[in-house]
């Protein structure tokens, strides 16, 4: 519980972040913006949103609140 004294910043942990290495990644492409832009879109919805996994390789996204319906494949434009 907080006993109201200060906090004491210089014990507290620091970690070196570097970007991953992109080219091991490959290029973004079209497909993975779209679905990083539509989770953005439909954060705030909450629990309205559903995820369904299609097979292997497609994702259907549903916004129930906004009456929305996506489906994803891995780099399909």
């Amino acid at each position: 519980m907080f006993d109201g004294r200060s906090v004491d910043t210089s014990n507290v942990m620091r970690y070196d972040v570097h970007p991953p290495y992109s080219s091991k990644y490959g290029a973004v492409n079209e497909a993975d913006l779209s679905f990083a832009a539509f989770s953005l879109e439909h954060a705030a919805c909450g629990d309205d949103v559903l995820e369904v996994r299609l097979g292997e390789e497609a994702l259907l996204e549903w916004c129930m609140a906004c009456a929305v319906m996506m489906i994803f494949r891995p780099g399909e434009l």
